[in-house]
């Protein structure tokens, strides 16, 4: 009896995380919702400092933010600010899922073919910076160094294009990171000569560091380029009224106060003498998408994938060999693939899902298959002794199955469940790729903000300190259930 009230206790404790944090979500998503203010999403990397980041508490600041917020206010808009992988950024304006790109974003002649730009709001260029003593003093000194950027950024184009074929006379391929905070990572370690990145991410950066004399760094001046805010081809009454509001912003001095705000000798710095506590509201809150994800996710897959492997091993050859197709597909395609597939895949048959219930399908679907083989495996070990005697003594198939047979598989399957439970809090962090900010997402955008790794560190601590606690529940869980 013991054994059963341990598991209910368990399962309560899951399903309350679930409805706890689901009701979170809804109640913050209730006050924002009002069907007379038109509303807006706007796309944005909240890496990108000063442009577009989070501060310790986890809320968005930045230049453009109070942009963006300042010309919403003129025309009585609602703005939702959805953080995005910048490197699939015009997927996701030309797919609808959000309806602006606002976020330092270089205008190109690429980007113009596939966007609806507004009129240039800032400049910027590229700076090129290199540890002390490299002797890298101009573009002509990079030939044959290893360089890195930010994938997605104008900066790759822009590398592309310098004078007399310099860019083929690199020593290899620019090595590419999702955001500068890896690219900066990469300079520090030593693995690369120099790094190429926008001009006011690079000094908001350097500032941080504090560190500015171990560093060298140059504008390059063949690099300058317009930012300005992307819409989809369609929407060019929306531009117009983007571009209205920038210029009365202008006009009555708003546009220099937030200008001075972020770029100002006055400007806002983040540096702060315990960051491990500035930083942590942040990771708590991905902490909780985390968690909401991972209980989801598993109070849904196992019994799905039970389902699936009792008809893998009893159903009709047809059914079978159709579930052996799905599961070959399943573990034979990475999860991230899965994801984007599901998000931006589905839309184009007509099947829309916000980014939450995208992630909780594309992680149902793959678990399941993975818990569908390890049931499948338990069955099959079950001695076919065990199924002879239940026909011998008349117990009845099902009945036989449920007391004598489930038992068993469960014993067997225990250790494997485990593990597929510890990958499954791990693989939550490849949500980044379709916009939710988790644990590991709150982490990247910490590091970017403070220019450290202290928030990996902070992150990683958590994730072990989960994966502790789920580690004794298993093995409670196997201790409680040994028949």
């Amino acid at each position: 009896m013991k054994k059963y009230k341990f598991k209910n206790r368990i399962l309560a404790i899951i399903l309350s995380l679930g409805l706890i944090f689901t009701n979170g979500m809804t109640q913050v998503k209730a006050t924002t919702e009002d069907p007379d203010v038109e509303t807006y999403t706007i796309g944005l990397d909240d890496t990108f400092a000063p442009m577009g980041f989070r501060d310790g508490s986890g809320e968005l600041v930045g230049f453009d933010v109070d942009l963006a917020n300042a010309v919403a206010d003129l025309y009585g808009w609602h703005l939702d600010f959805q953080p995005i992988d910048w490197a699939i950024k015009e997927t996701e304006l030309n797919s609808g899922n959000i309806d602006m790109i606002w976020n330092g974003y270089g205008i190109t002649a690429e980007r113009e073919e596939m966007v609806l730009f507004s009129k240039p709001y800032i400049e910027s260029g590229q700076m090129v910076i290199s540890k002390s003593g490299s002797g890298i003093e101009s573009l002509e000194d990079l030939a044959g160094k290893t360089i890195a950027t930010q994938s997605g950024s104008t900066a790759l184009t822009f590398m592309q294009e310098w004078p007399n074929d310099l860019y083929d006379q690199l020593a290899n391929e620019p090595v590419l990171y999702p955001s500068y905070n890896e690219v900066f990572a990469d300079l520090d370690a030593d693995r690369v000569d120099a790094i190429y990145a926008g001009d006011i991410y690079s000094r908001y950066t350097l500032n941080q560091k504090g560190t500015l004399d171990e560093y060298e760094y140059f504008v390059d001046e063949t690099s300058i380029e317009p930012m300005g805010v992307g819409f989809r081809k369609t929407d060019i009454e929306l531009k117009n009224q983007v571009d209205a509001g920038i210029e009365e912003l202008k006009e009555n001095g708003t546009y220099d106060e937030i200008f001075a705000k972020w770029f100002g000798e006055e400007s806002q710095s983040s540096n702060s003498s315990n960051i491990v506590v500035t930083v942590l509201p942040s990771l708590l809150n991905g902490l909780k998408l985390t968690l909401l994800l991972f209980a989801i996710v598993l109070v849904l897959s196992v019994p799905v994938g039970f389902l699936i492997g009792i008809l893998r091993v009893f159903g009709p050859k047809w059914l079978q060999a159709i579930i052996e197709t799905y599961v070959f597909i399943m573990r034979g395609s990475p999860l991230m693939l899965q994801l984007m597939v599901i998000f931006f895949g589905l839309p184009y048959i007509g099947i829309a899902l916000d980014r939450f219930p995208a992630a909780i399908l594309a992680y149902v679907v793959n678990y399941a298959a993975y818990f569908a083989e390890i049931f499948r495996g338990g069955i099959s070990a079950v001695p076919d002794g065990q199924y002879e005697s239940i026909s011998v003594l008349g117990i009845g198939k099902i009945r036989g199955f449920r007391r004598i047979i489930l038992p068993q598989v469960v014993n067997i399957v225990l250790p494997s469940i485990g593990n597929e439970v510890i990958s499954l809090i791990k693989d939550t962090s490849l949500v980044y790729v379709i916009g939710l900010g988790e644990l590991l997402r709150a982490g990247n955008i910490a590091a970017n903000t403070y220019a450290s790794l202290v928030p990996y560190l902070v992150a990683g601590a958590i994730y072990l300190v989960i994966t502790a606690v789920l580690t004794y529940i298993l093995r409670k869980f196997e201790n409680q259930l040994k028949w």
